[in-house]
């Protein structure tokens, strides 16, 4: 419980430094897209109406005829086009264009549509002609934001029979509505895929009502809607319904605009929000668009998200390396205080008899006693300071060493205790030379043989093995007798850990062997750990060698 509150305040910590820097990092890169992206802005919001004004658009633009007015459904093929043109207009950045065309006399010739399209519709005699969809005058608020939902589970929304290129493929695409001129003003459209039938717009709404709806099959189709991409479509639905009524605004404010136009004054009157009236050029316009609020993030969401992630994760990385840290910190305080708490308390105890009149005979016991406590607490801080100096990246010596020589007279030094305790001790040495420290790699090989003869049953046997294969030099130290639990294993390297509690100081050392062992391979280059076996432990050192033949 306790090391889990410890993380979780290290964590609290850890998040607000890596939240505080993620919120600097996202604000840069809204800065940074914001220059990118603002040119672009401005230039998609400009191309349109300027196109149009100057008499420069990819598309043709109805004028009337010597006798009698412009045919509805030429106004209507218009308002397909003028959709087609500035559908996907600011729609990256989750924004939304409309734009409204006039005639000279400033009555309206189209507008872009919520929903539109094309389509190469079979004719009766077998060939294909295009014609341009309307689904606006049809469709309700309910239809439009229906199929915008479908379309959006497209990623493209030109469909074909069969496979043509990218475009969906499928079975038969039917349409039912009224025909006039090159337009066919939808009434329900019908994507056949198999035995499945996706209806992208169904309509009851009657446009002629004298007029019975004709079926249509076409060979392909492309849909175009103000209501597809970031945001949704009922949110797309109502953005654009303010944008339309911002236009009609701005027309209604200015009941005169056409005479500036008549007489030769190029004007552009504003309304609320972006709308505007042109009355200027080859045909008057009026135009508007909207950006969301967060179309700053448009692009970067996958960013935000992964560099969070990466924020959250670093924060409990860091957390759980400072919370070990510290767990690290506090067990060595306590294992070094509980270690030098016996001796100072039997330095205590006999100084304060050393005060009595006691008998002279136990003067020179007690003063021994005193001496042997003093050399342990001073190997004691002795080894503490090696400990400290390998951590902190202290300096080893560097020469050329036989380590195969260096192991075997390592091993020498304990054969009269292995014989002693009844244990047997196998050397399988192989050459193996390196660059380094003799009597840190001295120290490193007692600790190992010292801790396996101090752990291995009686008749069982220690087996110290070296070799080398290229530049890697690995030694292995294994013993048998009881294999060391799990939970131990992983912490065997740390300072005064024990494994077994129960294990007096004179059979277990101070605990600073192992954790000498490891900082000192550390220094080397070289890593080390320890696995269990069947009946036996095994510790091993990867150390870094002079190239061998091998």
């Amino acid at each position: 419980m306790k090391d889990k509150r410890l993380f979780f305040r290290c964590f609290a910590k850890s998040l607000l430094v890596s939240l505080l820097l993620w919120g600097v990092a996202i604000g840069a890169m809204l800065w940074v897209n914001h220059q990118w992206s603002w040119e672009d802005i401005i230039s998609q919001q400009y191309e349109l109406p300027n196109a149009i004004t100057q008499g420069t658009t990819s598309f043709s633009i109805p004028t009337p005829p010597e006798e009698g007015e412009i045919p509805d459904w030429e106004k209507d093929e218009l308002s397909v086009m003028l959709t087609m043109n500035s559908c996907d207009t600011l729609k990256k950045y989750g924004g939304q264009y409309f734009v409204r065309v006039y005639d000279q006399e400033g009555e309206r010739l189209g507008q872009s549509q919520m929903l539109a399209g094309r389509s190469a519709v079979y004719q009766p005699d077998g060939t294909t002609e295009l014609r341009y969809l309307l689904f606006d005058p049809a469709l309700t608020e309910e239809g439009q934001v229906a199929a915008a939902r479908i379309l959006n589970g497209y990623s493209d929304h030109s469909f074909w029979i069969g496979e043509v290129g990218d475009h969906i493929s499928t079975d038969k695409i039917e349409l039912t509505g009224w025909e006039e001129g090159e337009v066919v003003y939808v009434r329900t459209l019908t994507l056949h895929f198999g035995e499945e039938r996706v209806v992208l717009a169904d309509s009851d709404a009657q446009l002629f009502p004298d007029r019975q709806a004709e079926t249509f099959q076409a060979i392909w189709l492309e849909c175009y809607s103000a209501l597809t991409g970031r945001g949704g479509p009922a949110r797309r639905l109502e953005q654009y319904q303010d944008m339309a009524a911002q236009v009609d605004a701005v027309e209604a404010d200015n009941p005169r605009w056409m005479y500036a136009y008549s007489t030769g004054t190029y004007t552009i009157y504003k309304g609320n929000g972006n709308a505007d009236l042109r009355e200027y050029g080859v045909h008057p316009v009026a135009s508007n668009y909207c950006l969301p609020g967060d179309y700053l993030l448009a692009g970067l969401e996958p960013a935000a998200l992964l560099t969070l992630a990466a924020a959250v994760a670093l924060a409990l990385f860091t957390a759980w390396l400072e919370s070990r840290a510290i767990r690290r910190e506090r067990a060595f305080v306590r294992g070094a205080a509980h270690e030098l708490k016996t001796p100072l308390a039997v330095l205590r105890t006999h100084a304060e008899a050393l005060r009595e009149d006691i008998d002279p005979a136990k003067r020179g016991q007690y003063l021994d006693t005193v001496v042997a406590e003093s050399d342990r607490m001073a190997a004691l801080v002795g080894s503490l300071m090696d400990l400290a100096r390998l951590e902190s990246g202290g300096k080893v010596e560097r020469e050329p060493l036989d380590l195969a020589a260096l192991v075997e007279n390592g091993a020498a030094r304990l054969s009269l205790l292995a014989e002693e305790k009844n244990i047997e001790l196998r050397i399988q040495l192989a050459p193996a030379s390196m660059l380094g420290d003799r009597l840190r790699l001295e120290e490193v090989v007692d600790d190992l043989a010292d801790n396996a003869l101090r752990h291995c049953t009686p008749g069982g046997a220690v087996t110290i093995a070296l070799a080398q294969k290229g530049r890697r030099i690995t030694l292995t130290v294994d013993n048998d007798g009881p294999v060391i639990p799990q939970k131990h294993l992983d912490r065997l390297f740390e300072p005064f850990y024990r494994g077994d509690e129960g294990r007096s100081r004179a059979d277990g050392g101070t605990g600073l062997g192992l954790a000498i062992v490891r900082a000192a391979v550390e220094a080397h280059g070289g890593r080390c750990w320890a696995v269990n076996r069947t009946g036996g432990v095994t510790f091993t050192v990867v150390l870094p060698g002079l190239q061998s033949e091998t």
